[in-house]
């Protein structure tokens, strides 16, 4: 007690508190929640520029991912899996359309969007919106962004374990997923519809509410780069960046392949620890069914 008693006389407790609501940013100052003002009218050019990036800036995203997806396949890169009944549907490589109008995929992330923009200054219930969507403030806040993920992927671990474990929860949400046996960048977010709610909406809103300091400009960066990576890790190739991943302990397509291989096995999408201090993580190179990075096909 005299220790944390001398911390906060020093101010030490006030500044790290200071210097994480700042985030690192590029910004000196930082505005309390209480303080923040409305969203903009829905008659003002601000309100239509957010309403546009919330509603195009996920499909244009993910367009870019499949014709990373696309460029790969043309220049052949590296396959996860070389067995004939390993390769991927044709439907799976190839119908980019279908993938990005189903309702469970990218669609249910754009509309859960639209309601928190549209709910203070179009419905009136501010309450509902997390103050990181009320603050425009133009900086990226990078230890805040490290807590949207570590706090996202902690409870996307804790539902997708619960998914796989309980046989109800399992068929009525994330068995359409797993009947694709081998994935691809085209179909990372095909299944239900309840899927989608139960394991990226329900964490994210949490995440968004629970991790304080957020801002909108943070929210949209999070936001894209999780996108990126939870198509990223369905890929059938391998990718150049992979060996980072796993020198940093985040999980690589060959962690999430090991997944669908292994369904009770690898739950984590962004962070190898959850799953290796649960005792649910499996080395990639004890999978004979993936090509390890060293070995040729």
């Amino acid at each position: 007690m005299e220790n944390a008693t001398i911390l906060e006389e020093s101010g030490f407790v006030e500044h790290i508190s200071k210097m994480y609501s700042f985030g690192l940013g590029f910004h000196t100052e930082s505005t309390a929640a209480g303080d923040l003002p409305p969203l903009p009218p829905v008659v003002s050019k601000e309100f239509v520029a957010l309403c546009v990036l919330s509603l195009l800036g996920p499909y244009l995203f993910c367009c870019a991912t499949y014709m990373y997806h696309f460029h790969g396949l043309k220049v052949e890169r590296a396959k996860m899996r070389t067995r004939t009944s390993d390769i991927p549907l044709d439907e799976h490589r190839n119908d980019w359309r279908t993938a990005l109008g189903r309702p469970e995929g990218i669609s249910a992330v754009v509309g859960f969007l639209v309601i928190l923009v549209v709910s203070d200054p179009v419905l009136g219930l501010a309450s509902i919106v997390p103050a990181a969507m009320k603050d425009l403030s133009p900086q990226i806040k990078p230890l805040v962004l490290l807590g949207y993920f570590a706090l996202f992927d902690f409870l996307m671990w804790c539902i997708h374990f619960c998914q796989h474990y309980w046989p109800w929860l399992y068929h009525h949400t994330h068995d359409q997923h797993h009947k694709i046996k081998s994935p691809t960048i085209v179909v990372a977010l095909t299944g239900y519809l309840p899927d989608t709610c139960v394991l990226i909406i329900v964490p994210l809103y949490a995440t968004l509410r629970v991790v304080p300091c957020g801002n909108f400009v943070t929210v949209f960066m999070f936001a894209s780069m999780a996108l990126w990576h939870l198509h990223m890790i369905h890929s059938e190739f391998m990718h150049p960046w992979d060996p980072v991943l796993q020198k940093l302990g985040l999980v690589t397509t060959h962690d999430h392949h090991v997944h669908h291989l292994r369904p009770r096995k690898n739950l984590a999408h962004f962070f190898s620890v959850y799953d290796k201090v649960f005792g649910t993580y499996v080395d990639p190179s004890s999978c004979h069914q993936l090509l390890q990075r060293d070995k040729k096909a």
